[in-house]
């Protein structure tokens, strides 16, 4: 009988991401089903609160989620978009940017992105703003802050929202200040392989505290969960979601919490490590905006020849590979596709990735900094 050969996954030395599990979390969230404290509650408030408190937020203006696409979704919501309104956001992203406006007919318009940062291109976007603009969709590529002080000197006097798609850039800051500070809406999430990790949840933060207090609302059917007596005797003045997220994800957000600004600071150890170390001809590095800190979730480099690059360095046992795509190119965002989008053309053709993470020592990512340096 023929032996057939199972897929083997490789075993990467230096991985590209790593998934944080906190020390006998299993117990506590043991605990938690056993007292019946599942869906949100206690912990889920609690962890709020402490994000709110780490990354120097008003916690009322900070609403918990089950995924940062709920997050845009909310914000997106709260700005009352329309069809027929148009949205300005990056075509380099991942789908959960633009999927929840392509879903509400929104007509998007991509701006071209910056080819040496992954951000959007501020020219671009001026040049795409009409009567008809509602809302400019940012994404901090990599965690790398785009100029929001620039933005909003190109939206002043305009009734322009900006959300910032924070996916990348927990941790990350402009002029001193958290990302989180800067736009009417911020989004973070913690899926699987961000800077921590909830299993997936996501914390959409406003500006505005009476939209945090109408995105709570939204987040679970149009319902006040602060509600004295039954819940549901309540009148559903406006249709909501599930958006919640549930006091077992919530636990592990708590201890994930404990340790997220040791980690977020290896993530821009060596990631500034790298900015200073990587001198190969072959080999540009992302632009950093000054007055800012990235939070360095992944490190973008642009290359050559991403198929000979990614071939060398895999050899060496550090992962490489790309991170998200460009939207224009799926099926149902053809209809927002525009061209010339010179910057994106050049990101994507040449942008690959390396590790940057919490889990990479300070003797490991010098061996990563001379093996890209090694590349011919």
């Amino acid at each position: 009988m023929k032996k057939i050969n199972k897929f083997k996954i490789p075993n990467f030395k230096y991985p590209l991401f790593k998934i944080n599990c906190p020390k006998n979390i299993g117990m506590k969230i043991e605990k938690a089903m056993k007292n019946g404290e599942v869906t949100e509650g206690r912990f889920s408030e609690n962890f709020e609160k402490n994000f709110s408190k780490i990354f120097e937020l008003n916690h009322k203006k900070c609403v918990l989620v089950n995924s940062g696409t709920s997050a845009l979704t909310l914000a997106y919501r709260l700005m009352d978009l329309k069809k027929g309104d148009e949205v300005i956001s990056s075509p380099m992203t991942c789908p959960a940017t633009n999927e929840p406006l392509y879903n509400s007919n929104i007509n998007v318009r991509f701006a071209d992105i910056d080819r040496y940062t992954g951000n959007l291109c501020l020219k671009s976007v001026k040049r795409l703003i009409t009567k008809k603009t509602r809302a400019i969709i940012v994404v901090h590529w990599g965690g790398q802050p785009l100029d929001i002080v620039g933005l909003k000197r190109i939206t002043k006097n305009k009734n322009i929202k900006i959300v910032e798609d924070a996916a990348h850039a927990l941790g990350a800051k402009i002029n001193n200040k958290f990302i989180g500070h800067h736009s009417d809406y911020v989004c973070f999430s913690f899926q699987a392989i961000k800077h921590m990790t909830t299993g997936d949840g996501g914390m959409l933060v406003c500006k505005n505290l009476k939209d945090s207090i109408l995105a709570k609302k939204l987040r679970w059917f149009g319902i006040s969960r602060n509600y004295n007596g039954n819940k549901w005797k309540q009148d559903i003045k406006i249709s909501g979601y599930k958006f919640h997220l549930n006091n077992l994800a919530s636990i592990i957000g708590i201890e994930q919490l404990k340790t997220i600004k040791k980690k977020i600071k290896q993530h821009k150890l060596n990631g500034k490590y790298l900015d200073a170390n990587i001198k190969n001809p072959k080999i540009k590095l992302i632009r950093r905006l000054k007055n800012s800190e990235s939070a360095y979730w992944i490190y973008s480099i642009l290359v050559d020849n991403k198929n000979k690059f990614k071939k060398f360095i895999n050899k060496k046992g550090i992962r490489c590979d790309e991170v998200s795509f460009r939207n224009d190119k799926y099926t149902i965002f053809k209809k927002y596709k525009r061209s010339p989008l010179p910057g994106t053309d050049y990101f994507d053709k040449h942008m690959i990735n390396i590790p940057v993470g919490w889990w990479i020592n300070n003797k490991q990512i010098k061996y990563i900094a001379n093996k890209i340096n090694e590349y011919k």
